[in-house]
């Protein structure tokens, strides 16, 4: 009997053992699987925590936002909204004059009221507005509607941009075209001549510019210094027209060539050593007007948008 109940001791012993041992497993378990979602939560907490830690704005701070809100809500009518929306326009840089035909706003639909809980609203839009120029100066327009800047209620619902290609045409083209050969010229006289510097260029610090094609773009380098070593007389100076140009596998002989078949511009220039050239009306640079670019297109950004403005309904 003694043995019976000491095995029966011994067996107990065991089955508590193994009992504890689960339950220590299965504890250890559940904790391993709880620790993510407790990291979890933990951060969530934190998240809140920094949320509802901010101060609430003060009741003087709201009501300031109401009246603006309010104040922006005011019934206008549709000329009021035009000239809001062209404001925005010429603002942002955009030309509105009728004649340029880079704006244009077609008549709203009609006026709409919309019940909302918290109030009856009108709303004016207008479809298929037309905006074109500077990518920057479209962008700015678009963004001035998009973020309310200028008329909180004002909305941007739709939106499609493209690239425009412009065409210069008349006096414009014509400038552009001098402007390009006379650019072209400089860069193959100084290719053909070999040089990477033009030694005496009638550049801009000299104050003067000049429409001299047989004097351009520098008339002061000599024949010597252009390496010439025969008995005749070459003319001085890298020309664009009429130009003497030393053979340089040969410097005692020379040609005559023109980069430039005019000898005379419409237009008046100065040129740099490195050959960079600028364009004006006038030989005295002080007081000519400097034009810039020489593409025969350019690029525009063209936006057609469709704008809706919430206000309240006249009353009466």
């Amino acid at each position: 009997m003694d043995n019976l109940l000491a095995r029966i001791r011994r067996m107990a012993f065991v089955v508590i053992l193994g009992v504890c041992l689960i339950v220590y497993v299965g504890l250890a378990i559940l904790y391993l699987q709880q620790g993510p979602k407790q990291k979890d939560l933990e951060e969530q907490i934190n998240k809140t925590f920094l949320i509802v830690s901010k101060p609430l704005p003060s009741m003087d701070k709201l009501q300031a936002e109401y009246d603006e809100v309010n104040l922006a809500l005011t019934p206008l009518t549709v000329p009021d909204v035009l000239e809001i929306i062209v404001g925005i326009a010429e603002e942002s840089g955009i030309d509105v004059d009728s004649t340029s035909g880079k704006f244009h706003i077609p008549p709203p639909s009609k006026p709409q009221t919309r019940e909302m809980a918290v109030g009856t609203y009108k709303i004016i839009s207008f479809e298929r507005i037309t905006a074109q120029g500077d990518y920057n100066n479209v962008m700015a327009f678009l963004s001035d509607l998009d973020s309310g800047k200028t008329k909180q209620t004002m909305v941007l619902r739709k939106v499609k941009i493209s690239q425009v290609e412009i065409r210069f045409e008349g006096e414009e083209a014509d400038r552009r075209a001098e402007f390009r050969q006379v650019l072209s010229a400089v860069s193959d006289m100084m290719a053909e001549n070999d040089i990477t510097e033009i030694p005496n260029p009638i550049n801009y610090e000299g104050g003067t510019a000049t429409d001299d094609m047989m004097a351009f773009p520098d008339i002061t380098t000599t024949a010597a210094e252009k390496g010439y070593t025969g008995t005749d007389t070459p003319k001085d100076g890298y020309l664009l027209n009429q130009h003497d140009r030393i053979f340089t596998d040969n410097t005692t002989e020379f040609e005559t060539t023109s980069y430039i078949t005019t000898p005379t511009t419409l237009y008046y220039y100065t040129c740099e050593a490195d050959g960079s050239v600028r364009q004006f009306d006038g030989p005295d640079i002080t007081t000519a007007t400097e034009y810039f670019g020489s593409d025969e297109v350019k690029i525009e950004t063209e936006a057609i948008l469709a704008v809706d403005l919430y206000t309240k309904p006249v009353e009466g």
